[in-house]
């Protein structure tokens, strides 16, 4: 427990008290001793203990006032630390792929990836009200769509306004790896958490992915990639082998370095070809990164300006008291 004041600046009036002693102490010859109904025993200078009480409690009395009135003045708050236990998220990044490739209407019923993937984006993201969450888009660069917040409801906002044409056109896989990152070390929420959902193989030429997942590995950044495909049975081009061949070396592709993303950072591979598939794959992450209670501190502060204004008025009055009694100190 401690005491902080609101207006500590007030308490300066603490070192005026001094000199007001000085003005009002009672000295030799100054005042005289009365007792009310009993004259004959008045004196200017009543001998013994008694009399050095009574003439130093007025003064004592009042200056004990004027004190506690400073401290109320100054807003006095008590402070305590008091342990609870709380629910306390994760430190979560959401990395989207915003490449042309995401347009394509595929998942079923004409429903585009990049509507799949927002839709599953917001129901995980309003899933988990005690995170710290980031956005953040990528094509060719990465985009911070929204910075860690503790509000999911912004985080939604910010996926609901993902589209494809606010990057170039890419998949630059390293880039949004390391912009989540940076993104999460501004928190100090732990364990830090990227889930990258993408659709393409990566093409960027600054740095390879794997690269970027060791870096995140050594700052404790745990990575949950996840692939879109397309269903099996998914129309192909007139040329059917020809095309079958080329989508099948780029899943090799994207499947080789999304799973080394995840198993360099200590995270999981996934893969979703239709809505369902994608919100059981976010429902296994919730389970994976659980939402705990943990026993936390916080401070409370109780004001305590009261109790030292009722203080000094007490203290008052009972100086006031003292000076009307049978034993009073006349100027």
């Amino acid at each position: 427990m401690r005491i902080e004041f609101a207006r500590p600046e007030l308490l300066y009036l603490l070192w005026m008290l001094p000199l007001w002693g000085l003005l009002v102490w009672p000295r030799a010859g100054r005042g005289v001793l009365y007792t009310h109904g009993d004259p004959g025993r008045g004196s200017a200078r009543w001998p013994g203990l008694r009399s050095l009480v009574i003439r130093i409690a007025q003064p004592v009395l009042r200056a004990a006032s004027l004190a506690c009135l400073a401290v109320a003045l100054a807003g006095p708050d008590r402070v305590e630390t008091v342990e609870e236990f709380a629910t306390q998220g994760i430190g979560l990044g959401l990395v989207v792929d915003l490449s042309s490739s995401m347009l394509a209407a595929d998942m079923g019923d004409g429903i585009s990836r990049i509507a799949m993937a927002r839709e599953a984006a917001v129901r995980f993201a309003r899933g988990r009200p005690y995170d710290e969450m980031s956005l953040v888009g990528f094509g060719m660069e990465a985009v911070t769509r929204v910075p860690p917040t503790t509000d999911p409801e912004l985080v939604v906002q910010g996926v609901e306004s993902l589209e494809v044409q606010l990057v170039r056109d890419g998949t630059n896989i390293s880039s949004a790896v390391l912009t989540a990152i940076s993104r999460l070390l501004e928190s100090d929420r732990e364990p830090r958490v990227v889930v990258l959902l993408t659709d393409g193989a990566h093409n960027g030429i600054d740095l390879p992915p794997l690269a970027a997942a060791r870096a995140a590995a050594a700052l404790g950044v745990r990575i949950h990639s996840i692939s879109i495909l397309s269903p099996y049975d998914a129309p192909l081009a007139p040329d059917a082998t020809t095309r079958r061949r080329v989508v099948a070396e780029a899943d090799v592709e994207r499947e080789t370095v999304l799973q080394g993303l995840a198993g360099l950072t200590g995270g999981q591979y996934f893969r979703a070809s239709n809505p369902i598939a994608l919100d059981s794959i976010y429902r296994v992450i919730d389970q994976i990164e659980p939402q705990v209670q943990r026993l936390v501190e916080r401070e409370v502060s109780y004001p305590v300006r009261h109790w030292f204004f009722l203080l000094g008025l007490g203290l008052l009055a009972v100086q006031l008291l003292l000076r009307g009694s049978r034993w009073g100190l006349v100027p």
